[in-house]
């Protein structure tokens, strides 16, 4: 009884404990913003001798800032839901259409980066669409981050009996060793990937969504460059006999 006890308050101390880090995290990551705003509101408001270049870059500071901020803040109240127990509702479907569709509107956006979708075949699983979709918005988003405007980018889909299997790989500079392990945290990014444009959460609510569905998601490198996202699902049939 006295180790059930115990056991009950280390697992309280470590959710609160990682409760108190998020929180800490989260309003870290907002003061930035909020502090570049605030800044560059200051500069037009005091100062009548800026110039209509300078007033351009302060606005377009304001905004760009401001919708990274909507962005981490739509993150957030996505990972809440996920630690209070939000559960997702799924149906039959088929991840082939959402891989086209995704990676064309992708390829729409970054004209210039070539994004190469390999098998055609279709892949049914138990899932929500739309999260499906927001987990390949995420993985392909971080690969176009990490390549050259000229990038190229593979998506894979791999339909199996047990589960279907999706591939996101890219020719950029790869992952840093140390960083492999930690790259689903929220909040983490490596030195690299410190470009300002991202929150840090995308990857932990990659993760989120794969588990939620039954499945993973995991990185490695390239033997030859870049980095590899793989996702595995769980097809209708395994989970209906699980």
């Amino acid at each position: 009884m006295l180790r059930q006890l115990e056991d009950a308050y280390q697992r309280l101390r470590s959710a609160l404990l990682a409760q108190r880090r998020f929180v800490a995290d989260a309003s870290h990551e907002l003061r930035t913003p909020l502090t570049t705003i605030r800044g560059n509101v200051g500069l037009l408001l005091k100062r009548e001798d800026v110039s209509g270049e300078d007033r351009i870059a302060a606005l377009n500071d304001i905004a760009g800032e401001s919708e990274r901020m909507s962005r981490m803040v739509q993150d957030l109240l996505t990972l809440a839901r996920a630690d209070a127990g939000y559960h997702l509702e799924k149906a039959p479907i088929d991840l082939l259409p959402i891989v086209q569709d995704v990676s064309r509107q992708a390829q729409t956006l970054r004209p210039l980066r070539q994004i190469e979708v390999l098998d055609g075949a279709p892949a049914p699983v138990y899932g929500n669409a739309d999260a499906i979709r927001q987990l390949l918005w995420i993985l392909i988003d971080n690969a176009m981050n990490h390549t050259n405007p000229d990038g190229h980018i593979q998506v894979r889909l791999m339909p199996g009996s047990q589960s279907a299997r999706l591939v996101v790989t890219d020719d950029g500079p790869g992952i840093p060793r140390q960083d492999l392990e930690r790259i689903f945290e929220r909040f983490y990014q490596s030195d690299a990937a410190r470009s300002g444009e991202g929150t840090g959460l995308g990857l932990a609510i990659a993760r989120w969504i794969a588990q939620e569905h039954g499945g993973r998601v995991f990185a490695a490198n390239n033997p030859q460059r870049g980095a590899a996202f793989t996702v595995d699902l769980p097809t209708p049939q395994t989970l209906a006999s699980q």
